[in-house]
């Protein structure tokens, strides 16, 4: 199962990519709502861990910008 890890604040995003990847998941992670945005138009993901409020983009225009391209993921 490939996962999108999309956290802004660095320790966390590590430690749950650590935990993620002990328990077998192949595991993206950005840290801003732009790159998340971009990743997600480009590469097909079984899951998304996303933060509602990141820099650049927050969290739900992110999942809106998803909705409109007709990603259901």
């Amino acid at each position: 199962m490939r996962l999108l890890l999309v956290e802004d604040d660095l320790p966390l995003a590590e430690a749950l990519m650590s935990l993620l990847v002990s328990s077998g998941y192949a595991v993206d992670c950005v840290h801003d709502g732009e790159a998340a945005r971009d990743l997600v138009a480009v590469e097909d993901f079984d899951l998304m861990i996303l933060d509602l409020n990141l820099p650049e983009l927050d969290g739900l225009s992110v999942l809106r910008a998803m909705r409109a391209q007709g990603n259901r993921a």
